[in-house]
């Protein structure tokens, strides 16, 4: 879904990734040799229903390979209250305009497919529209059963912690925050538009994008890039091509360590030629994968 997966526009990988055939019917892993170690990169989904994610064999071997454990965001150590903090400091506008005045000519579109998803915008009435979008798309799965604690990155975080591996994170919760609270009004109108298309609709349009993550069909996955974001070339840059350019340089210093890494992120960030394995690929490592 475009308010939750952030997804972006597709292009065919290119021919540099020296890739080794997909296993059929697992969701896509990768593994980047170093000069001591290894980096794997496994592509996550955010919100899942329960017991819909299991460590296959390709993953469980990584997962034991690896001393150490990157999401995203290290949630484990994050504070709630610095989470709420941070959330209210970036999804108020700081102008105090209602979420009206700040979807402007939009405001009657977005009012009127709220309604068709179910959705009470009022109650969302003094966040700004990239707030907004993200709400109504976690409010719509949640009424189908996708909660954030069944997701990929929790079951792994909880795991890991239980097995004392160290997990670290590309970004604070702020960082993610700014991603989306640094977009252009116009950019955020489209974003909440686009979710409360998607939220009239939840499973439907979630189910053909898992369908092809538990298969692992990076085919299938770029045709619902392609799908998402081909209309809103700025977004795709703000929300996956500038966040990838800063994970590269920072997965490339790994790979000059000593340690082995489970790299977990969304799995359109590992997709295309703006993907981590096609960066990777771009500065001389030679992504396999399993």
């Amino acid at each position: 879904m475009r308010g939750v997966l952030l997804t972006a526009a597709w292009v065919c990988l290119v021919l540099a990734l020296h890739a080794a055939p997909a296993q059929a019917g697992e969701p896509a892993l990768w593994e980047v040799p170093g000069k001591r170690n290894s980096v794997y990169l496994f592509g996550s989904v955010h919100l899942l229903k329960p017991g819909e994610f299991r460590f296959h064999a390709a993953l469980e071997r990584a997962y034991a390979d690896a001393e150490v454990v990157y999401l995203e965001v290290d949630m484990d150590d994050l504070d709630p209250l610095e989470l709420a903090s941070a959330t209210a400091a970036r999804a108020v506008d700081p102008e105090g305009r209602s979420l009206d005045e700040l979807m402007g000519p939009d405001a009657a579109a977005a009012r009127e497919r709220a309604a068709a998803a179910g959705i009470d915008l009022a109650l969302l009435g003094q966040m700004e529209p990239w707030f907004a979008g993200l709400a109504v798309v976690t409010i719509a799965l949640a009424r189908e059963g996708y909660t954030a604690a069944d997701g990929v990155e929790q079951r792994l975080q909880e795991r890991a912690a239980a097995d004392g591996k160290e997990i670290l994170g590309f970004e604070t919760i702020d960082d993610q925050l700014a991603a989306l609270d640094g977009l252009e009004l116009t950019l955020q109108r489209e974003f909440l538009l686009k979710s409360l298309e998607d939220a009239s609709q939840p499973a439907a349009a979630l189910e053909k994008f898992l369908g092809a993550w538990r298969e692992g069909d990076d085919d299938a996955l770029a045709r619902e890039l392609a799908d998402e974001f081909d209309t809103a070339p700025e977004l795709y840059r703000s929300l996956m091509i500038d966040r990838n350019r800063r994970w590269v340089g920072q997965i490339a210093d790994l790979l000059d360590d000593g340690q082995d890494y489970l790299v977990v992120v969304g799995t359109l960030h590992l997709v295309g030629p703006d993907g981590l394995p096609a960066m990777l690929a771009a500065r001389g490592f030679e992504p396999v994968r399993r």
